[in-house]
């Protein structure tokens, strides 16, 4: 009897390891969302969006978004809301302004919205370092100073005058807004 209980241990343990591990895998790898098929589709979709900002690929940005796009800019104020075309020009200037780009997302939460059917939201943390274009000093000579995008700096960013870019980092808490049009999600808002 004694021959018996050392290996129904040795059985024991590994049966236990392999239900802790099944328990362990109720996320996807590497965010604190729970591993659901519709799920792994949004994240998907925000992966896809991540690998076209870190490569500055303005079509897949713009394939991603929804031409029902629409950005409110958080203010009361109307002076700063965008549509679709808003939403292209905006990424011009990115396109033109932005040289290198890494950018992180930690997912946070997927929220699928109760009042309506095909909407989900997708919350994240990102850390976004880049590099900008310096924008043309104005020299008073009816020059214009260009298109410049409006980025907080690092705190005490260093460049001389003479540097052509600079480098940025920004960390902060985003949003994307996803409606679900035919087999597909698309982009909505939060780009």
């Amino acid at each position: 009897m004694t021959m018996r209980r050392p290996n129904a241990v040795r059985t024991l343990l590994p049966t236990l390891a392999l239900l802790s591990l099944g328990c362990a895998t109720g996320r996807i790898p590497n965010t604190d969302i729970p591993d659901t098929r519709e799920n792994r589709e949004l994240i998907a979709l925000c992966e896809r969006y991540r690998h076209a900002v870190e490569t500055r690929d303005t079509r897949a940005l713009l394939a991603l978004a929804s031409p029902r796009y629409f950005e409110d800019g958080g203010t009361p104020a109307g002076d700063d809301d965008y549509g679709y075309d808003g939403l292209q020009r905006l990424l011009s200037v990115w396109a033109d302004e932005v040289r290198g780009v890494r950018y992180e997302m930690r997912y946070r939460r997927v929220t699928l919205d109760g009042e309506h059917a095909n909407r989900a939201h997708v919350d994240y943390t990102f850390t976004g370092s880049y590099t900008l274009r310096r924008p043309p000093v104005d020299t008073g000579v009816n020059q214009p100073a260009g298109p410049s995008l409006r980025i907080d700096p690092v705190r005490d960013a260093t460049a001389s005058p003479e540097d052509a870019e600079v480098w940025f980092r920004r960390v902060a808490d985003n949003r994307l807004e996803l409606e679900r049009v035919g087999d597909e999600w698309r982009i909505i808002a939060g780009m």
